[in-house]
């Protein structure tokens, strides 16, 4: 049955394309490949794989015109993804997934964290011990004894504070910047105070934040995300666990477009 509506709906003209990947037996590393079309609400197609290979025969399949017809990717910084769409989509603009940077983000405060907490006296040490959560947070979503918990690690460690406060003001950043120019240049002023700690993986962020500024920036001018992707892999996986884990791709492939053809209409 889901092949036949498959057949049925073919591949429709999109506007705005989103690229992402899931696994289905966690801690094995193969990545399937999810692509969606979220002005329209569909999974257009899943791939068994996510190389570059994969996605140009995908592509390919598509046809010039139809490429020729998106004007949006988004994509995590997975570099064939970029890279593919680059050539095969040339009319489209690129945008890096926000969510997705806003996690190398998190990664890198909780790195810093860890060398913080190491240099630090043993009191501060065990104030610091296991507090991840509490810094990857949003500000607004803490509880009164987590912004209890999180003001007396911030005041034992200043260094921290100024982590954990240009953590927030990127979320701020991408919140409520309203346009690319803006965003290029207060870009630049939060580069520079990250660059100023001297931590390491706020360092590497910084370089992160150059090689895929482009794509980065790009979000803001029209505000695109893999928002509806990233809900269509919360499914996929829900569908895995109803299935006790799909050992036969193409089954559970079917199944993917069952799903999203009965929840699209």
């Amino acid at each position: 049955m889901g092949k036949k509506t498959l057949d049925q709906r073919g591949y429709p003209l999109v506007k705005v394309l989103g690229l992402d990947e899931f696994t289905i037996h966690k801690g094995h590393g193969h990545y399937r490949l999810v692509i969606s079309a979220p002005e329209l609400g569909i999974v257009l197609d899943v791939l068994s794989d996510r190389s570059k290979e994969a996605l140009e025969a995908w592509f390919e399949q598509r046809g010039t015109a139809w490429c020729d017809d998106v004007e949006v990717c988004c994509a995590d910084m997975w570099d064939a993804y970029h890279t593919v769409a680059k050539t095969k989509l040339s009319k489209a603009q690129r945008v890096v997934d926000r969510f997705h940077v806003m996690k190398n983000l998190n990664d890198a405060v909780a790195t810093a964290r860890r060398t913080i907490q190491k240099q630090a006296d043993e009191a501060t040490q065990t104030l610091l011990k296991g507090c991840r959560w509490l810094l990857v947070k949003n500000r607004e979503n803490l509880i009164d004894e987590e912004r209890t918990q999180l003001a007396k690690m911030l005041e034992a460690s200043p260094e921290l504070k100024t982590c954990y406060d240009l953590k927030e003001d990127f979320r701020t950043w991408f919140d409520q910047t309203t346009d690319r120019e803006t965003a290029d240049k207060t870009l630049s002023e939060w580069q520079d105070k990250a660059t100023a700690t001297k931590l390491r993986s706020l360092q590497a962020f910084v370089k992160t934040l150059d090689n895929w500024r482009e794509g980065i920036l790009n979000y803001f001018n029209g505000r695109h995300s893999n928002g509806f992707a990233e809900g269509v892999n919360l499914k996929i996986k829900m569908l895995n666990r109803r299935g006790f884990g799909y050992r036969n791709f193409a089954h559970f492939r079917l199944h993917i477009f069952v799903a999203f053809q009965l929840t699209s209409r």
